[in-house]
């Protein structure tokens, strides 16, 4: 849910921005993905929002950055909606946890449907 919210902010606030005479921060596209992995990551551990904003504030400041330039990285790709879908589809890829081969279903186990008492996954 928080990430929903932090994507669409994002999406939002620099959707309708008109063009500002700024400099570009040069952030590079791995810098903001690691980034906003940081923050995001802070954020569920976080016990409310404020502690989810100060742990967002820290993990800028101990990155060099600050809010702006996320928002700069963002604003230079406003006119590439596919660009920056990428980018949070990378995100949430790398959000997901990665399953051992023990924790993958087996092909068989893809094709028959769950049944109650019947395990799903491979006993070890």
């Amino acid at each position: 849910m928080l990430r929903a919210i932090l994507v669409l902010g994002t999406l939002l606030s620099f959707a309708g921005c008109k063009d500002e005479a700024r400099e570009e921060t040069g952030i590079s596209r791995e810098d903001y993905i690691e980034t906003y992995l940081e923050i995001l990551l802070a954020a569920e551990a976080a016990a409310d929002s404020f502690a989810a904003t100060d742990s967002a504030l820290a993990v800028l400041a101990r990155r060099g950055l600050t809010e702006q330039d996320l928002l700069d990285f963002a604003r230079r790709y406003r006119d590439d909606p596919g660009y920056l879908a990428d980018i949070w589809q990378e995100i949430e890829e790398r959000l997901e946890p990665e399953e051992t081969p023990e924790e993958r279903p087996t092909p068989e186990e893809r094709r028959t449907p769950e049944r109650e008492g019947a395990p799903t996954r491979r006993q070890s």
